[in-house]
């Protein structure tokens, strides 16, 4: 029920963008005096109707900048752990996997967040604009949603899970992160370590996504990157990345072509320092004919009936899931055909993908990609991923609950190439069996 004592209040709140914000102190004193459920249910309402901006997180120039640097300078070697010496037990989303990490696991990529300014500079406001065929992104949740949308995002304001107990845009996205669904962004310092674990100087990225493995690129030792996306809006934010890393490199622009494929798919190269070219296409459609041997392709693909990218916007109709909207049709026609157009033109290919599952049907994505390249399967990376805390409640006893905490939870990253190859040489212990040699 709607308090207009209360929704009156909260416009004496409001910010330059209209956000009702308060602190600690004027948020414990509104939940005392109205109650959480009214003020959850008149803040919902406030906003559905008010419209306020959308509370995306304010990140300075300086910030990215720094963040960048950071990234570069930073020794990757330090995140990899060989699987003969991780100790702990390591599970994947599904353990029946044909080729299982169990059986062919390499080593875990233990990659943080801390790095991930550097790209979500960029591309932040596009992310959260990314919903799904079941929910409504982030953004269009708030924008047009009703205000029982916007009720069911903001509960943890008042469940513990608003860590500054107040109502400040860095709040609202806390819980908004809990309460919708938010595309995920690729840690930029996994791309960043198997470009290094690789030595590559030439890469390949089929589904450049938020611009992330963009930055690890260029804070890798890699010379040249092509990649490609259908998205006109993210192909925008490119262009003023590779310019605004280049600027951080070397205090220089960098010089920008345009051109068209014979199949009519424009792209733009960046040269500088670092050279790149993207491709306004779907991976189906990059020239691979006229690409150089590439060193290291790695990608993560859009994921068959999963997130909607670019959903009403233009060249809607470019992206895999228009394109393709059957499983068997988005596996034959763009996922399989472009592993084998990527493995002619690559020394080693890494794809990180996990089974999609949809209306409780599983697809064996993983089994399929590895069966059609058995000859060249190196095995599985783990790349790290945070589980979500658990209540103690779901513990059975306190064994449980340690054998949770200390487990690695991992997305798979299936290898292939050279199969002597060891990707984890540069973090491998040395043991006197092997300085005895």
């Amino acid at each position: 029920m709607v308090n207009y004592e209360l929704y009156n209040e909260l416009g004496k709140f409001i910010d330059d963008t209209g956000l009702p914000v308060c602190d600690a102190i004027q948020f414990k004193r509104l939940t005392d005096t109205y109650g959480k459920e009214d003020f959850r249910e008149t803040l919902s309402e406030y906003i559905a109707k008010e419209r306020p901006k959308f509370p995306l997180k304010s990140i300075p120039y300086e910030d990215m900048r720094e963040t960048f640097l950071e990234l570069k300078r930073f020794d990757t070697s330090k995140i990899l752990t060989p699987e003969k010496q991780n100790l702990n037990p390591v599970f994947e989303k599904y353990d029946d996997y044909r080729w299982s990490y169990a059986e062919y696991g390499l080593g875990i990529i233990d990659g943080g967040s801390q790095f991930n300014t550097a790209s979500n500079y960029f591309h932040q406001d596009l992310r959260l604009d990314c919903g799904t065929w079941q929910l409504k992104s982030p953004r269009q949740t708030w924008e047009k949603g009703d205000a029982k949308d916007i009720w069911r995002t903001l509960g943890g304001l008042w469940r513990g899970i608003n860590s500054t107990k107040d109502l400040s845009p860095n709040s609202y996205m806390e819980v908004i992160r809990l309460g919708t669904y938010i595309a995920t962004q690729f840690k930029p310092v996994v791309a960043k370590a198997i470009y290094d674990m690789t030595e590559a100087k030439t890469v390949l990225d089929t589904s450049c996504g938020w611009g992330d493995r963009l930055c690890g690129f260029f804070a890798s030792n890699a010379k040249t990157y092509f990649g490609c996306d259908p998205n006109p809006n993210t192909y925008d934010r490119y262009m003023n990345q590779c310019q605004t890393y280049e600027e951080i490199l070397t205090g220089e622009g960098t010089i920008l072509q345009w051109g068209v494929t014979k199949k009519g798919k424009s792209y733009f190269v960046s040269s500088g320092e670092k050279n790149v070219v993207i491709f306004r296409c779907g991976a189906e459609d990059i020239p691979y004919d006229e690409l150089p041997d590439i060193d290291c392709a790695f990608t993560s693909p859009p994921y068959f009936s999963t997130e909607k990218y670019n959903a009403g916007g233009r060249a809607e109709e470019d992206q895999s899931w228009a394109k393709f909207d059957e499983y068997e049709k988005w596996r034959d026609d763009f996922y399989l055909p472009v592993a084998r157009e990527t493995m002619k033109k690559s020394k080693f290919m890494l794809v990180n993908i996990m089974d999609p599952k949809i209306k409780n049907k599983r697809y064996y994505s993983g089994d399929e990609l590895v069966a059609q390249h058995w000859d060249k399967f190196i095995g599985q990376i783990g790349m790290k991923i945070r589980q979500r805390p658990k209540s103690d409640k779901l513990f059975e006893n306190e064994e449980e609950k340690r054998k949770f905490e200390t487990s690695t939870f991992i997305e798979n990253v299936w290898c292939f190439g050279p199969t002597d190859y060891d990707f984890f040489k540069h973090s491998r212990k040395g043991t006197l069996e092997s300085f005895l040699g």
